[in-house]
């Protein structure tokens, strides 16, 4: 029996991403963050208030290094698709048994599932370094649920750069700035509050990361409510808006650079 198209090329982008670089970029710099930041980090804060609770700071971390492999498995689609048009396999998959739908399937499907296992190896060394996390249906359903959203978002969002940029190095010093924006304005690493600047609680407030990060920690830790309700439905929309322009985008991309 043949594969869908869309599962075969899935299966080749998974193949292609399997390389050392890329899997240093998804583990190894997360998990440094989560074991140097936290280790770090721990001995000067006493504690760090979340949903009227005192938690350690490694606590803290664990569910925003989670929430960021998001980000960083929504890249491998905007890299892929750049580099598959830079050296023409865009060209020849679309002129083979593929189409465009199955392309962008396959971007987003390998990007999903980058993101789960990379989640999931975050999240126990999170459980290994701090431990505590709650775990029943709902949490899992809540946090499972935020992560193929963002990166789906991610994915769309690097997509939109990729179909934009003109040459390589203005798509690589884009995503750059990006991740250091997207990561460090958000609540992965420290908790945004009406006490933290203004520039960084409006940058927060503007960064999808934070919402992802916001569900995420709340299910493995606290106890969900309406307002984390209220922030998966604004991480719906902003996904829906994205998708909705890279898609259009992508649909418009010549063969060719």
């Amino acid at each position: 029996m043949k594969l869908p198209a869309s599962i075969r090329l899935t299966y080749r982008n998974v193949l292609v991403n399997m390389d050392a670089g890329t899997m240093v970029f998804m583990l190894g710099l997360p998990a440094l963050y989560l074991l140097v930041l936290g280790t770090m980090f721990q001995s000067l804060i006493s504690g760090v208030p979340v949903n009227n609770q005192s938690i350690s700071y490694t606590h803290f971390l664990g569910p925003g290094i989670v929430a960021m492999q998001t980000l960083t498995a929504g890249n491998i689609g905007g890299s892929m698709l750049w580099s598959d048009r830079r050296w023409g396999m865009f060209e020849q998959l679309l002129v083979g048994p593929f189409k465009r739908t199955d392309y962008l399937l396959g971007i987003m499907f390998v990007a999903i599932i980058f993101t789960l296992g990379g989640s999931f190896v975050m999240f126990l060394l999170s459980e290994l370094v701090s431990g505590g996390f709650i775990l029943t249906p709902l949490s899992i359903s809540l946090t499972i649920c935020s992560l193929v959203l963002g990166t789906i978002l991610f994915s769309a969002l690097f997509l939109i750069i990729s179909s934009l940029a003109k040459t390589m190095q203005a798509y690589n010093t884009i995503t750059i700035v990006l991740f250091f924006v997207l990561d460090f304005a958000s609540s992965a690493f420290y908790p945004i509050n009406s006490s933290s600047e203004s520039i960084v609680r409006y940058l927060s407030l503007g960064n999808p990361l934070t919402y992802v990060t916001d569900i995420i920690r709340t299910a493995l830790i606290s106890t969900p409510n309406f307002g984390t309700l209220e922030e998966l439905g604004i991480v719906i929309v902003i996904t829906a808006v994205l998708f909705a322009i890279a898609r259009q985008l992508y649909k418009s991309i010549k063969m060719g650079i």
